[in-house]
C-alpha cells in the first residue's frame, strides 16, 4: 500500500467508506498516513441512531476534521439518521426494571404503572428537547452536500425547524412523514425548491405520522423521476388523493414532469374479525387495482408485507429498519435497494 498513488488509494477508500461509517473509523486507526490519506472519504456515508450525544460526538469530529484540511474536504454524501432503533444501543429512554414482587391488589398494579408513565414521559420530553437542539446543528453542516438521506423519525416529535436546502440531494427516504425539521410551511410560494435535484422519494408511512400533501413534494422536487410510497392505507385522505392528483394522466406536466416510476406498498391487510374494516380494505385495494389505467408512468402495486405475528405498536419494528439500512447501503454501492421490482423479502 505504501507503493500506490496518492490519488488511486484516495479513490479506494471512496469506495470502501460506503457502510455507513464503520470503515471510516477502522481506517482512522491504521496509521498516522492512512489516516491523512483516507481524511477525504472517512465521512462519505455516515449512519447516525440511538442518541442525540452520538450526533453531537460527530459533529465535534466532523468539525475538527474539516478544520484540519484544506485542499479536499471530508463531506457527508450519504446519511442515515434515526432517531430511534427500537432499542439498538439506545440509552435515553428508561428500562422497566422487573419489580421484586408482582403487586399485591389492583391499586399496587395502578401506581406502578402510573410511576412508569411519568417516568418514561419524562425521559421522552428530555430526548426530544436534545433532538431539537441537535438536529439543526447537524442539517446546517451537512445539507449543502448530501446525496442521499433516510430519515427515520417515526417516533420524536419535533418542534425545531430549520431554514436550510438540499441542492445536491438525489435520493431521500422518509420514514414517519415529512421531514420535521424542514416544514413546507415556512418555504415562500416564490422561493427556490427545497430539493432541486432530488430524483428518488421514498416515503414509508407510519400510523403516528401526519398527512404526507404530495402537491408540496412536486412544487419542492421538480426533477422527480422515481416515487415509492410504502404502506399506503386508504386513510389519511389527503395522502391518499394529492398522491393520485399528482401522478394522474390528466395532471400532464404540472406535476413531476420526468416522472417514471411509481411503487406502492399497500398498508397489511386488518387482523379478521372486523367487518368494517376489511370492507373498506377490500375496497382500497380495488382502488389500488385500478389506479395503473389513469398514471402517468409505469405503476407497480406491490402484494403487501404479511407477517405471520403483526407487529403491535406504532413504531416500525426494528427488524423493518435493520433491512432499511441495508437498502440504503445498497443504493449507495448503486444496487436497485427498495426500488428493485418483486415480492418483497421474506
Amino acid at each position: 500500500m505504501d507503493k500506490l498513488a496518492v490519488e488511486l488509494l484516495t479513490e479506494i477508500f471512496f469506495y470502501a467508506c460506503s457502510d455507513g461509517g464503520q470503515t471510516g473509523c477502522a481506517l482512522a486507526l491504521v496509521s498516522k498516513r492512512i489516516r491523512t490519506l483516507s481524511r477525504p472519504a472517512r465521512f462519505f456515508s455516515v449512519a447516525l441512531f440511538s442518541s442525540p450525544t452520538k450526533i453531537e460526538q460527530f459533529l465535534h469530529a466532523y468539525q475538527q476534521e474539516r478544520a484540519r484540511t484544506t485542499d479536499m474536504l471530508p463531506r457527508v454524501r450519504h446519511l442515515w439518521l434515526s432517531y430511534d432503533e427500537n432499542g439498538e444501543g439506545h440509552s435515553g429512554m428508561p428500562t422497566a426494571a422487573a419489580p421484586a414482587k408482582p403487586p399485591a391488589s389492583r391499586a399496587e398494579f395502578l401506581a406502578v404503572l402510573q410511576r412508569r408513565t411519568q417516568s418514561w414521559r419524562s425521559a421522552q420530553v428530555n430526548l426530544d428537547e436534545q433532538y431539537n437542539r441537535v438536529i439543526p446543528m447537524l442539517m446546517r453542516e451537512v445539507a449543502p452536500d448530501l446525496h442521499s438521506l433516510a430519515l427515520n423519525q417515526s417516533r420524536w416529535r419535533s418542534t425545531a425547524a430549520v431554514r436550510c436546502r438540499f441542492p445536491r440531494l438525489r435520493e431521500l427516504t422518509c420514514i414517519g412523514g415529512d421531514p420535521s425539521f424542514l416544514p413546507f410551511a415556512l418555504a415562500d410560494d416564490e422561493s427556490a425548491p427545497l430539493y432541486p435535484a432530488l430524483r428518488r422519494l421514498h416515503h414509508i408511512l407510519t400510523p403516528n405520522c401526519k398527512d404526507v400533501n404530495f402537491l408540496n413534494w412536486a412544487r419542492h422536487a421538480p426533477a422527480l423521476t422515481h416515487l415509492r410510497v410504502s404502506r399506503l392505507d386508504f386513510w389519511p385522505r389527503t395522502t391518499v388523493e394529492t398522491l393520485e392528483q399528482v401522478i394522474s394522466d390528466a395532471s400532464s406536466n404540472e406535476f413531476f414532469p420526468n416522472l417514471q416510476q411509481v411503487i406502492i406498498l399497500p398498508h397489511p391487510p386488518p387482523p379478521p374479525g372486523s367487518s368494517a374494516s376489511e370492507a373498506c380494505y377490500r375496497q382500497f385495494t380495488l382502488y389500488l387495482h385500478d389506479l395503473p389505467e389513469h398514471v402517468k408512468a409505469p405503476l407497480e402495486v406491490l402484494p403487501p408485507m404479511i407477517k405471520a405475528r403483526p407487529h403491535q405498536g406504532l413504531d416500525a419494528p426494528k427488524d423493518c429498519i435493520v433491512n432499511l439500512r441495508r437498502l440504503w447501503i445498497a443504493r449507495i454501492d448503486g444496487l436497485p435497494g427498495c426500488w428493485a421490482i418483486g415480492p418483497p423479502p421474506a
